[in-house]
């Protein structure tokens, strides 16, 4: 872990990668770590393009 994360340092320090600011409501990682509101819910699994299985046809 602590040569990955100097690995990782170094790439930003160089430019190489970077970490755009992503505001927390669109993080889609989200879905699946944290309890969401409905609306929440269902605006990130269409992001993420999933589909409902139970919904009515």
């Amino acid at each position: 872990m602590e040569i990955d994360q100097h690995f990782i340092k170094e790439k930003l320090d160089e430019g190489i990668i970077s970490t755009p600011y992503m505001a927390s409501h669109e993080q889609l990682a989200d879905v699946l770590t944290k309890g969401l509101s409905d609306i929440a819910f269902q605006h990130l699994i269409f992001k993420l393009g999933l589909d409902d299985i139970h919904s009515p046809t």
